[in-house]
């Protein structure tokens, strides 16, 4: 990332890092028998926060860089409802929005070269690459493209929390007397993490449920692909089928929910062209036996 665009980023007051590219490759938990005996194991060997911290994510489907930052001051205690800043496409449309700016001064450098009769200068500019002129801004640039950045659409999304969740929540928020976050470090059993400031890292909860999900490939299902991203897709999926338990399209709920461009992406984003496969592959083999 540009350290111009930190620069921006942060007078903006968005603290969050680099958006990262899910794995397609990893899958939701289709059985719900298989996801109770997931919680079952994260409760028995993990903490507390981890349990609270995957039921969160499969309910609202947010990445687990959102969870981590959630707050109690995000939480609508009234409606039983919460609101978080989507930093994956809000981190996207400030990009769109630097890039704009970079762009604007590479067109208005051309133009000042044409007027001035440089067609030198002119071709050396057109054939830079937009990113470089992010070097030797003049202090008018720079404001505009900070302006722009500033400008750019913050992406919010807002979520139902199941009542059994909200109490759980409500006990923790009186236990936390550090700072306003959900999954503060103050409350996590490191004592090294209790000093510091700030929430859990999406890091430390990989971490641990990488551990979780060796054991589910040991003991339960060596087939299914699992990481954080799971916990997302289990979500997506769940809408899936309640939709088409519905008569209504499950691709274009789970589609909605998700963000996604179309419902071809939601397909291969859930695996489903895989279930269908496997599905036919057991078809054939009855008709052929």
């Amino acid at each position: 990332m540009s350290e111009l665009l930190k620069k921006f980023r942060a007078l903006r007051g968005q603290s969050a890092g680099a958006s990262t590219v899910g794995s397609k490759t990893k899958q939701p938990i289709y059985e719900a028998a298989e996801q109770q005996q997931l919680m079952a194991h994260i409760k028995r060997t993990q903490p507390e926060w981890l349990a609270l911290f995957w039921q969160i994510s499969v309910a609202t489907g947010w990445r687990t860089s959102d969870v981590c930052r959630l707050t109690y001051s995000n939480i609508d205690w009234n409606d039983g409802t919460a609101t978080i800043r989507v930093s994956k496409q809000t981190l996207s449309a400030e990009s769109r929005a630097y890039r704009k700016g970079l762009l604007m001064v590479k067109e208005s450098r051309k133009r000042e070269a044409l007027l001035n009769n440089d067609p030198s200068t002119y071709m050396r500019l057109d054939a830079a690459p937009v990113e470089s002129f992010a070097d030797g801004l003049t202090a008018e640039e720079d404001a505009m493209i900070a302006e722009l950045v500033a400008a750019a659409p913050v992406k919010t999304d807002r979520k139902k929390i199941p009542v059994a969740l909200l109490a759980k929540l409500k006990e923790r928020k009186a236990r936390n007397f550090s700072d306003d976050y959900v999954f503060s470090r103050s409350q996590t059993e490191s004592n090294r993490s209790k000093w510091q400031e700030g929430c859990v890292t999406r890091q430390a909860v990989w971490k641990r449920l990488t551990a979780v999900f060796a054991w589910f490939a040991k003991e339960v299902n060596a087939k299914l692909k699992l990481s954080a991203y799971s916990a997302r897709k289990c979500f997506a999926y769940a809408m899936y089928q309640a939709a088409e338990k519905a008569g209504q399209s499950g691709l274009m709920a789970a589609c909605t929910a998700l963000g996604h461009g179309s419902p071809e992406v939601t397909r291969r984003y859930l695996g489903l062209s895989s279930i269908v496969e496997n599905l036919q592959a057991k078809m054939a083999e009855a008709i052929a036996a």
